[in-house]
């Protein structure tokens, strides 16, 4: 009788223990989807940014190949010659995930596919924080290429990506005046553009990647953890 009532002990705390745990999970289950749908959300604006960014750039580089700076007019030049300063970043909502590595919280998701996803996505966002980091090596170089070439402050009216494109049309043929016209400064600045673009196609694919393992760990969250 007393070894039974003991091991019906046992069994009453380990059950305890159990719906605890499962708590903990469902707590930092919902803590981490609402991290990740802001940071998947900020991840999908940043696409559709580099979708609109990459070919301006593009044929900012190709227009100083085909061009001479006195053959187009100075808007055109200041238009695209914006693009390549495009300046990305992200600051991801983390401390949940971070909380749960540094306190051993992971163990809670008995369910090794939720942890081996909160994995993997952990590891994307990392890989996309280096590749940022990587830019941000030549950022200051191609800044002090671009400022030998234009007065960046009469570029302010066709800065936001939403202008109209009737307004850049109009802006693009207007007579503007270079800081410089020769052809070797623009070269210069087109071959840092050209690294640029391919680091923003790097740039791109991990954005991809954190996306695509954010909005796969969402859905396994929703489903184990009847989350809304």
């Amino acid at each position: 009788m007393l070894f039974l009532a003991v091991f019906c002990g046992f069994l009453a705390e380990n059950q305890r223990e159990h719906m605890v745990e499962h708590q903990r999970a469902k707590q930092y289950a919902t803590l981490l989807y609402d991290d990740i749908k802001v940071d998947t959300g900020t991840v999908k604006y940043q696409l559709r940014v580099l979708e609109f960014v990459n070919p301006r750039i593009d044929t900012f580089i190709n227009l100083v190949q085909k061009y001479k700076p006195e053959e187009l007019p100075g808007g055109t030049w200041f238009y695209y010659g914006r693009f390549p300063g495009r300046y990305f970043n992200i600051t991801f909502q983390d401390a949940t995930i971070q909380q749960l590595k540094s306190s051993g919280g992971l163990r809670y998701f008995g369910n090794s596919s939720v942890a081996n996803a909160i994995a993997l996505y952990d590891q994307a966002c990392r890989n996309l924080q280096s590749e940022i980091d990587n830019q941000n090596l030549h950022y200051l170089e191609l800044i002090k290429l671009r400022n030998q070439l234009y007065n960046i402050f009469l570029m302010k009216e066709v800065m936001d990506l939403n202008v109209p494109y009737s307004k850049i049309d109009s802006f693009k043929k207007r007579e503007m005046p270079l800081l410089s016209s020769g052809k070797e400064d623009f070269m210069q600045y087109a071959n840092i553009s050209q690294f640029r673009l391919i680091s923003n196609e790097f740039l791109y694919t991990n954005y991809e990647n954190v996306f695509k393992k954010g909005e796969d760990l969402l859905a396994l969250l929703k489903k184990e953890y009847h989350l809304q």
